[in-house]
C-alpha cells in the first residue's frame, strides 16, 4: 500500500489513480471524505484529517510501503513560510514516528536555493528536513512551472483581452503538465530506492509565456493575444484581489522576480530521464475548453 497526501489536488489525485489502475492498494489522504469520494469508489482507502494533526500523519504513514508527500497550498495564510514550516514539521515528525522508509516528496525547481525564490524557499527547508530522518529514503521531485497556472489567467483574457504576469515575456523556461508530475511520481513510489535523490521535471521544451500566449490565442480564436509583464508590485496587488493573502501575494512576485533573474533554474539539464511528454499545444486544448465554458 502507498499513502497518497493532496489526493483530492492536482498532483494527488492523479498520482492515486494512476497506483490504482496499476493495482496498487493506495490510502488516500484529504480534509474532506466528500472530495474523497471518488477515489473510494475506485478502492481506495481514505483517511479525512488535518495536515498539523502529526497523530493523525503517523496512522496514515504507518503500515505502507511508501509515501508522497507535499505541502498543500494554503493562499490564505497570513505569513506562508510559516506554515509551510509547520507542515512540514508535522510531515516530518510523522515520517520518523511512523518508521516510514520511503517517501517521494513533491518539491521544485529553484528548492537548491535557500531563500530569494518565494514560497520555493519553503520547499527547500523541507528537503533539509527530510535528509535528516533516520533510516528514510527519500526521492525530492523538482518540476518546473505548471501549465495549470494558465487557468488564472483566462479571466484576464476573457474580460481584458491580453493574458499576463510578472515573469518577462520573452523569457524562454521549461513548463510542465500536472499529469506528467503525477505518473512519475507514481513510478518513483514503486522503486525500492536508498538515500536521497533529487529528480528535476522540467516538460517537453523550454518555451516563453508570449509564445504561450500565441498558441493559446489560436485555440481559442484571439491569434493576435498578447502576453504583458506587470510591474512586481501590481502583480502582487493583482493576486491580492483574487482572494490571495498579502504575504503569498508577495512571495509568488519574488518568485517571478527569480525566473526572471535566472535563480530558478535546472541544475541537472534536459535529458530523456528530465523531459515529459505533454506539450502545450495539446495542453492548450484543456485550456481553451474552459475558457470557452466561461
Amino acid at each position: 500500500m502507498i499513502t497518497v497526501m493532496g489526493a483530492t489536488g492536482n498532483t494527488g489525485k492523479a498520482v492515486a489513480e494512476n497506483l490504482l489502475e496499476q493495482g496498487i492498494k493506495v490510502r488516500a489522504l484529504g480534509r474532506s471524505a466528500d472530495k474523497l469520494a471518488g477515489l473510494a469508489a475506485k478502492g481506495a482507502e481514505v483517511a479525512t484529517g488535518d495536515v498539523n494533526d502529526v497523530a493523525y500523519l503517523t496512522k496514515a504513514f504507518s503500515g505502507v510501503d511508501a509515501v508522497y508527500a507535499l505541502i498543500p497550498p494554503d493562499g490564505s495564510a497570513k505569513d506562508f513560510r510559516a506554515y509551510q514550516d509547520k507542515v512540514g514539521e508535522s510531515i516530518t515528525a510523522a515520517l520518523a514516528a511512523s518508521g516510514a522508509k520511503r517517501v517521494v516528496f513533491l518539491s521544485s525547481l529553484g528548492a537548491d536555493q535557500p531563500s530569494g525564490t518565494g514560497p520555493i524557499a519553503g520547499l527547500h527547508a523541507q528537503e533539509a528536513r527530510l535528509k535528516a530522518v533516520a533510516g528514510l529514503s527519500t526521492i525530492a521531485l523538482r518540476p518546473t512551472y505548471f501549465m495549470e497556472n494558465q487557468f488564472g489567467s483566462l479571466p484576464m483574457i476573457k474580460h481584458q483581452g491580453i493574458t499576463g504576469g510578472a515573469i518577462r515575456g520573452d523569457l524562454a523556461f521549461p513548463q510542465i503538465a500536472t499529469h506528467d508530475i503525477a505518473k512519475a511520481a507514481a513510478k518513483a513510489l514503486t522503486e525500492k530506492t536508498q538515500g536521497y535523490e533529487v529528480r528535476e521535471l522540467l516538460g517537453p521544451r523550454d518555451l516563453s509565456l508570449a509564445e504561450a500566449a500565441k498558441i493559446l490565442g489560436a485555440r481559442i480564436g484571439k491569434p493576435d493575444l498578447a502576453y504583458v509583464q506587470f510591474p512586481y508590485d501590481a502583480f502582487a496587488g493583482a493576486l491580492t484581489q483574487v482572494g490571495l493573502s498579502a504575504d503569498v501575494a508577495r512571495l509568488y512576485a519574488e518568485m517571478a522576480q527569480a525566473f526572471n533573474e535566472g535563480t530558478i533554474k535546472s541544475l541537472a539539464g534536459r535529458s530523456a530521464a528530465t523531459t515529459t511528454p505533454t506539450t502545450f499545444e495539446s495542453f492548450s486544448e484543456i485550456l481553451a475548453g474552459a475558457y470557452k465554458s466561461m
